[in-house]
């Protein structure tokens, strides 16, 4: 991790963002800027972090470590999104670590100097609440082995694909979905085979979107709400 002193690209973070938006307090006043490189840790299982992020380019991997070979990958996030709130802000150790999975950047708050600052501002705790909320009804869906993988990788092409392509590195897919490289790479053959997908230069196209739909269990539930998941998700701080 690094900080970057840069009142100006916090500033523009804050406004591209719509950060302030999250709470009363001036968040330009108590914010540092701080960038990770690939594989660095924002928040240590067990260690109560000293700052509360806003993670605003980038993206990350929360995962328990397991005792086995593999650690099991609970949530997927992109900038937007609120890190620490569950946990550290309150002063407890998270039970989960947080890793970057590429560069990313974040505006941070310490929490040693400004956690009471927080606790009185009832617009970014009712915020907190609300994000807490989701995370208890959307959390884990896709990483969750309840379902099968080809259900789950389907939900994940739909809601990471840009312009009906998924150009998502394989190798953190497997990660995030909890399963093995190989293995990713036979149900990606299976649709394909499929005609759900065909493979191009830079990642695969989705070629029947209904058919995909379908393998995710979300066509009824699209069809009832005239919604067609695609592009990213809503940018809305959740962590």
């Amino acid at each position: 991790m690094k900080k970057k002193a840069s009142a100006q690209l916090i500033n523009e973070y804050i406004e591209k963002h719509q950060l302030q938006q999250y709470m009363d307090t001036n968040l330009s006043d108590i914010a540092e800027l701080h960038t990770f490189r690939r594989d660095d840790y924002l928040i240590h299982a067990e260690e109560a972090s000293d700052y509360l992020y806003f993670l605003v380019s980038g993206n990350v991997i929360c995962f328990t470590c397991t005792g086995s070979e593999r650690d099991e990958c609970f949530a997927y996030h992109q900038a937007v999104t609120m890190l620490g709130e569950a946990a550290s802000l309150w002063g407890k150790p998270p039970l989960a670590n947080v890793k970057a999975l590429c560069d990313c950047v974040c505006i941070a708050v310490s929490l040693r100097l400004y956690r009471q600052t927080l606790m009185n501002d009832l617009r970014f705790l009712q915020h907190v609440c609300y994000t807490l909320a989701c995370r208890m009804n959307n959390e884990g869906q896709i990483c969750a082995l309840v379902e099968p993988l080809e259900m789950r990788l389907a939900k994940f092409i739909l809601q990471y694909s840009t312009n009906n392509i998924f150009t998502f590195q394989l190798n953190d897919c497997a990660d995030i979905l909890n399963t093995s490289y190989r293995h990713l790479l036979r149900v990606l053959k299976k649709f394909c085979s499929d005609q759900i997908l065909s493979k191009t230069r830079n990642g695969y196209l989705i070629t029947d979107r209904k058919l995909l739909l379908q393998s995710a269990g979300e066509l009824s539930n699209a069809a009832s709400s005239g919604y067609t998941p695609s592009g990213h998700p809503a940018k809305i701080p959740s962590r």
